[in-house]
């Protein structure tokens, strides 16, 4: 596997960390479980972490020295790609391992892959996670990279990859539409959710280990702060709901997960912080909304818990793993009509479904779910039944089966 940018055993909600280091953990750990041998090759990071962490009998993460041991940009990471991808060549042969295939995760390990590849002449398989010409179309900043150096890596994986993994029909559409991707060559296997990390616990008692008030009417976000998550919608819509209903503004807390707000961090992202709390004030959301930062899956599984309803107003998403997880914990979501969250959210049944970067609709969404209690326990039940279909079990049986189909085919080829 190669997660450059994503370490797997990363803190969670801060910069460039997020459902992708989920899906490569997760993945690999379902994998050594089959017997599937995984080596993680990422970027070095934590100054605290070992060169080589165990994340299962059968799975390591190995940390690349590549720059320094700190939060980079995703541009300096790919100013230095070449490096690195020296670097992962050095350790294998150090090792004396040889692999019967590569995994790559998002655009930045496709630049590796492909000279790893070469060199070994080893069949590969492409996740991209996202996609730069997706972002593109949603972005008003380009702070991510979404340039036409990263389109055109990520259209020459297209091409040379041997396979390409799409969470949601809408993705594989989205490859072969903008890049011209075979269809042949694309496998659909969605996401997953560990059930019972993420699973329904009385809310009473989940707000007592939080410490938050039983009477409240609590909105749950969970992400990092950036706009793509669409942090900066969800606050207008808070500021509509209180001038539609004013009577809910002493009920209704929004609390924020995620973002690297310590100044201790080795990313924090006070900047931005400072962005959304003018949003905050100019809305007088002070006494209603909370920024909690980062917090651990065994925290987070509280916080989804707690609340009434997890909005996800992300302005693209090529899955959707927070509003799974929090479907999971039985709380029902409201949610933007884009990319794979149509696909994880059925619109009635497991929540609600509204256009993107449509803050008036996001709150009249969230009264809904706010205000009608026979709407939320009807949400509630459905989303847990949705998200039991969604196991890392079923994902690594397609992966699984992707693998074999490949390495078949290579071995056909080679007699």
């Amino acid at each position: 596997m190669l997660s450059v940018h994503a370490c797997p055993l990363a803190k969670l909600g801060g910069r460039d960390s997020g459902g992708m280091n989920v899906y490569v953990r997760e993945l690999s750990r379902e994998l050594a479980s089959r017997g599937v041998e995984v080596d993680v090759f990422t970027r070095w990071r934590e100054p605290g972490d070992p060169r080589i962490q165990e994340l299962a009998p059968g799975a390591r993460v190995i940390h690349v020295e590549s720059g320094p041991i700190r939060y980079v940009p995703k541009a300096e990471v790919y100013a230095r790609i070449e490096h690195f991808a020296d670097e992962v060549e050095r350790h294998i042969e150090t090792e004396g391992r040889g692999y019967d295939l590569i995994h790559s995760h998002y655009w930045l390990s496709a630049v590796v892959t492909r000279q790893l590849a070469a060199r070994w002449d080893l069949p590969t398989v492409q996740m991209f996670h996202t996609l730069g010409l997706v972002k593109r179309e949603v972005m008003t900043e380009d702070t991510d990279g979404e340039s036409d150096e990263r389109t055109e890596i990520e259209r020459r994986a297209v091409r040379e990859s041997d396979a390409l993994v799409a969470a949601s029909e809408i993705e594989a559409s989205e490859l072969m539409e903008l890049y011209g991707a075979d269809p042949a060559k694309i496998r659909v296997v969605p996401c997953g959710v560990d059930v019972d990390a993420f699973r329904p616990v009385r809310q009473v008692d989940a707000r007592e280990t939080l410490g938050r008030d039983q009477c409240e009417r609590l909105v749950l976000f969970v992400g990092r702060i950036e706009q793509i998550k669409g942090i900066d919608v969800l606050l207008e819509a808070m500021g509509d709901l209180f001038r539609r209903r004013p009577d809910l503004r002493h009920e209704v807390c929004l609390v924020v997960v995620g973002g690297a707000l310590d100044p201790n961090d080795d990313a924090p992202e006070l900047e931005k912080l400072e962005d959304l709390r003018r949003l905050v004030h100019e809305h007088r959301l002070e006494d209603n909304v909370d920024f909690i930062g980062s917090v651990d899956q065994r925290r987070l599984a509280l916080w989804y818990d707690a609340a009434d309803v997890c909005a996800v107003p992300s302005l693209t998403e090529s899955f959707g793993l927070v509003a799974l997880e929090a479907m999971a914990s039985g709380t029902p979501v409201v949610a933007t009509r884009v990319g794979g969250l149509q696909t994880v959210v059925v619109d009635g049944e497991s929540g609600l479904l509204v256009p993107a970067s449509d803050h008036q609709a996001l709150a009249v969404a969230m009264e809904r779910v706010l205000t009608d209690h026979r709407l939320r326990v009807h949400l509630a039940h459905g989303a847990r039944d949705r998200a039991e279909r969604f196991t890392w079990s079923r994902v690594g049986d397609g992966i699984e089966m992707l693998y074999d189909r490949i390495l078949a085919a290579r071995t056909h080829v080679e007699v």
